[in-house]
């Protein structure tokens, strides 16, 4: 199909040009026919004719003046030009749907709603030192805020199902970027005047086993840390207790009932009323873990979530990484 355009450039100039389209219906039953191997097969997708399909693709070929298809008995045989053709539609689905992607991501930027997924951990601080500069610069900003392990918190932000995550560790993910950081150490949390507490140095994992542990389940931050170094020492632990509970993991260890692995921070309250103690463990993987502020690669940022993002990077003292 061709239509005629002509343009006007100034007064003194004009240009004529011819502009060829393809014929989108007929692009589409062309795809399911090569996807699906038949004309038949592809007639029965679409619940029409089989004659009608094999018409349109016959004035498929024609407006493109080429042949897509060999024909041998019942059988076709795509021609070298079906696969380009084919290499077209797919082009243009990739761009029809970056196309979608990006005014989902324009529109989403243009609400005041901010979805954040994070460790609990972060909890405190987030509630008592980010929220109240934000929602003064924007009243009506609504934050939708979900605790769930690291895992899932890198998942659902390279989904986009979640605008920012703030995590213990992460893993890495290739649609997710780092947009603030620290060194965060994992350190031993005991019971106050615990017998690991007169060693006065850095406690060995291999020194562990003498003692009840509570744990966070697998996929946590702290619960992957501690399973690679019980793994690299050979190493295995007494757990009495195991719990995605932050509080419980602190209650369990000032009450007396065993050890357990935080960060300093989680316990620095526990620390002050002499509940707990703190012991530094010779890890280098402990030593080097971070608390990190991630988004997904690529996306729009709305005027109140970068707000929130500066935020939150102040709040936690976390040195910016990506630039938003």
């Amino acid at each position: 199909m061709f239509f005629y355009h002509q343009a006007t450039m100034k007064k003194n100039f004009t240009y004529d040009f011819l502009i060829q389209s393809v014929n989108e219906k007929r692009l589409r039953y062309f795809y399911l026919v090569m996807i699906s191997g038949s004309m038949r097969q592809a007639a029965e997708i679409l619940d029409i004719d089989q004659a009608g399909i094999s018409r349109q693709i016959q004035v498929f070929e024609q407006e493109l003046n080429i042949k897509l298809f060999e024909r041998k008995g019942r059988n076709i045989i795509p021609t070298e030009a079906a696969y380009i053709v084919l290499d077209y539609f797919k082009e243009q689905m990739r761009c029809e749907n970056a196309l979608f992607h990006q005014l989902h991501e324009l529109k989403q930027s243009r609400q005041q709603n901010v979805s954040v997924v994070s460790s609990e951990g972060f909890i405190y601080t987030l509630i008592n030192q980010v929220l109240k500069p934000v929602n003064q610069q924007y009243a009506d900003l609504s934050i939708r805020l979900e605790l769930m392990d690291v895992n899932y918190i890198v998942r659902l932000v390279a989904e986009g199902k979640a605008d920012l995550g703030l995590a213990y560790n992460p893993p890495l993910h290739p649609d997710v970027c780092i947009l603030g950081q620290k060194n965060d150490p994992a350190i031993l949390a005991v019971p106050f005047n615990h017998p690991l507490t007169k060693l006065k140095r850095a406690i060995r994992f291999e020194e562990l086993s003498a003692f009840r542990f509570a744990v966070m389940p697998l996929g946590y931050g702290f619960r992957q840390i501690m399973d690679s170094e019980l793994a690299r020492t050979q190493t295995s632990l007494d757990i009495g207790l195991v719990t995605n509970s932050m509080s419980a993991l602190k209650n369990y260890v000032a009450a007396g009932h065993g050890i357990s692995i935080l960060r300093a921070v989680d316990v620095h309250q526990e620390v002050g009323s002499k509940h707990i103690q703190m012991l530094p463990l010779d890890s280098e993987l402990c030593s080097q873990a971070q608390s990190q502020l991630l988004m997904r690669k690529h996306v729009t940022v709305s005027d109140s979530c970068r707000v929130l993002i500066r935020q939150i990077q102040t709040s936690f003292g976390l040195t910016a990484i990506t630039d938003v």
